[in-house]
């Protein structure tokens, strides 16, 4: 046996071996293409809007399926040869990828120059280039994003951090199996053990490396998400496609399929992305789910890969590249900002455009260059020179735009000269006679989390009609201060609301804004005594404070991010939530959903005009928390005073 490259005996045969690569020969399963339709399904309806929660978990159907397909080629080319031509081999993927994701680029230059916000491009450019370069995943780690912010500020390119996973798998799995099998002359069984203890090392990182507030370091690292594509290698060792098992061993695996199933169906119903549960035995079950279910799926006789060779899903898994390649920039795209359709007609506007472009690009550039390779040319040129004028493309389209110069509006004659923002201290209210007539004095009391967003809002005050003071208190609780000893230590905790009746008495304000951020929840929030106590202290302080605090609100809490999230933040948060309204009914207080602002969903809105709302995942500062001062100004300006003259 021998290691080949493909060989280099004149430049004609090495351009007829460049264009006309033949894979080695193994069994065509049409249930394999089910389970890729299965999974690009899933994906899609998790982008769509968080439709099917854990849909994301597609990504690792896929991942497997890679790893149990490309090592079943390379494996069969080795019994049928005696070596691994990883010249053809790469050749095969750069046709079955390249194309299209070229093709994609125009798109998302016009996408920059068109719809982007200025902000947005300079981090759309680096997406683009790592995209090409297939190192998104890296990009995204290192410069801070996080998977689950997908919703918020969304790249078209936010989903090509698995292809750069799968691409980086295809570069570095040829050469690992050429090493094992041919050159070191190893068999199935060594390459299995191999096998397992990579798997096993790199389910030890993402247990090493996780942290709840950078799970997009685990979720996203190629080495802490090899276990999945890596589990598809371990059935290639001993299971070829298309392989007549013992009718009792479909048997077995037909019931295990549906066990495998029906544990993937919940899993993507109900698994939070963000839970410690999915990087501590989440991911390795679903995983291992997938696993089986792909066991079935290899065995024609089984009833799994019957189900699985419907003409749907197959045809869905034909062309899924295209499908997961285009669905997210159409989504991106086409939201209900530019398209004033229901959300129903929306989505199936989102498919129907996807299933279009995915299909265009499929039958015109997918499976003409993947059978003849390039339309004319050399490949050697044809290639690096389309690499070129992608890359070109997109520069040029993500070129910085500059913002519009500031317009001064001189005040009118006569008007009333609005306070110095800096003559008064952000815990003052200056006298209502000081104020342009109909100013609101609002009184933003809470934690930490009504001193950032109170200092936000005072920043945006004045095109509100409104004067804002904050005398929040950081790191408490409204319950009454307590002395707590932790490791001999004497901490003296402080209440948010030891000040709120006199706060009150003092300024006289016309609104007062109760803010709480909900860090600070524990495992006792969701239990009947710690609500009843909390809502016996709420009450009194609000009897408390009476006429003086104006007119009460209260806001409902954002989930946390971050280092703030627990495991069951979302569930403490929604305990939470529901206590507040509750006593809001009861005393008849109006609320602000500040919770769907910021979280459309349980990832949270975590970016605004290209920045972070809320840095650290819990306070609102810096430029991402404009939007939110503003839309909480609009909010108090409706409840208090109700459609203004020109609203």
């Amino acid at each position: 046996m021998s290691l080949s490259t493909g060989g280099t005996a004149g430049s004609v045969a090495a351009h007829d071996a460049a264009s006309r690569p033949k894979a080695p020969a193994i069994a065509h399963v049409p249930a394999l293409d089910g389970i890729r339709g299965l999974a690009v399904l899933a994906v899609v309806a998790f982008h769509a809007d968080a439709a099917l929660p854990g849909g994301y978990l597609g990504v690792d159907l896929f991942f497997v399926l890679s790893g149990y397909l490309i090592t079943s080629i390379l494996l069969r080319e080795v019994e049928r040869t005696g070596r691994i031509d990883l010249r053809a081999f790469w050749v095969r993927r750069a046709r079955r990828l390249l194309p299209a994701l070229l093709v994609l680029m125009p798109a998302i230059a016009v996408y920059a120059r068109v719809w982007a916000r200025p902000e947005e491009v300079r981090a759309l450019r680096a997406d683009a280039v790592a995209t090409l370069g297939y190192v998104a995943n890296w990009r995204a780690i290192y410069s801070g994003k996080s998977y689950w912010e997908i919703f918020a500020a969304p790249s078209p390119l936010e989903h090509t951090w698995s292809l750069a996973i799968e691409e980086q798998f295809y570069v570095v799995w040829p050469l690992v199996v050429a090493l094992v099998v041919v050159h070191l002359r190893r068999t199935r069984r060594t390459l299995l053990v191999v096998t397992a203890a990579l798997a096993v090392a790199s389910a030890a990182l993402m247990l090493l490396l996780w942290q709840p507030d950078r799970t997009s370091r685990v979720y996203m690292g190629s080495d802490t998400r090899a276990a999945g594509i890596l589990a598809g290698v371990v059935l290639a060792t001993v299971l070829a496609p298309g392989e007549k098992l013992r009718s009792g061993v479909v048997r077995a695996l037909d019931a295990a399929g549906l066990v495998a199933a029906v544990g993937l169906g919940v899993a993507w119903a109900k698994l939070d992305g963000q839970s410690r549960f999915l990087y501590h035995g989440g991911l390795w079950l679903t995983e291992l789910a997938a696993l089986v279910l792909i066991a079935c799926a290899v065995s024609p006789a089984s009833v799994i890969a019957r189900a699985l060779s419907l003409r749907p899903l197959v045809f869905m898994g034909t062309i899924s590249y295209g499908v997961y390649l285009w669905h997210w920039p159409v989504d991106v795209v086409l939201t209900p900002e530019r398209v004033h359709v229901p959300a129903i007609a929306l989505a199936a506007i989102r498919v129907v455009v996807t299933l279009a472009v995915a299909l265009v690009s499929y039958y015109a550039i997918e499976r003409p260059i993947r059978a003849r390779g390039v339309f004319f040319g050399r490949p050697l040129v044809v290639v690096p020179a389309a690499f070129a004028a992608a890359l070109a493309v997109v520069l040029l389209g993500t070129r910085a735009r500059a913002l519009p110069p500031p317009v001064a509006v001189p005040p009118a004659p006569g008007a009333v000269r609005w306070p110095d923002f800096n003559s008064v201290k952000s815990d003052r209210l200056p006298p209502a006679s000081e104020l342009p007539p109909g100013t609101r004095r609002i009184l933003v009391i809470g934690d930490s989390v009504a001193q950032y967003l109170g200092e936000a809002m005072r920043f945006h005050q004045a095109a509100a009609s409104s004067f804002v003071a904050q005398r929040g208190v950081g790191a408490c609780s409204i319950h009454e201060a307590e002395v707590r000893y932790v490791k001999g230590e004497r901490i003296e905790g402080t209440s948010c609301a030891q000040n709120w009746v006199t706060d009150v008495a003092e300024l006289r304000p016309d609104v007062t804004l109760i803010v709480l951020g909900g860090a600070y929840l524990g495992p006792r929030t969701c239990q009947p005594d710690w609500r009843q106590a909390y809502r016996q202290r709420l009450t009194f302080l609000l009897h408390a404070m009476g006429s003086s605090a104006g007119r009460v609100i209260l806001t409902l809490v954002p989930y946390p991010g971050q280092r703030w999230r627990t495991a069951n933040m979302v569930e403490l948060v929604d305990c939470f939530n529901d206590e507040l309204t509750q006593i809001a009914e009861i005393e008849r207080l109006p609320t602000i959903d500040l919770k769907t602002h910021v979280c459309p969903t349980t990832d949270c809105t975590l970016l605004s005009n290209g920045a972070a709302i809320r840095p650290d995942g819990l306070h609102f500062d810096g430029p991402g928390a404009v939007e939110s001062a503003q839309w909480t100004l609009g909010e108090v300006r409706r409840i208090a005073l109700g459609p203004q003259p020109g609203d």
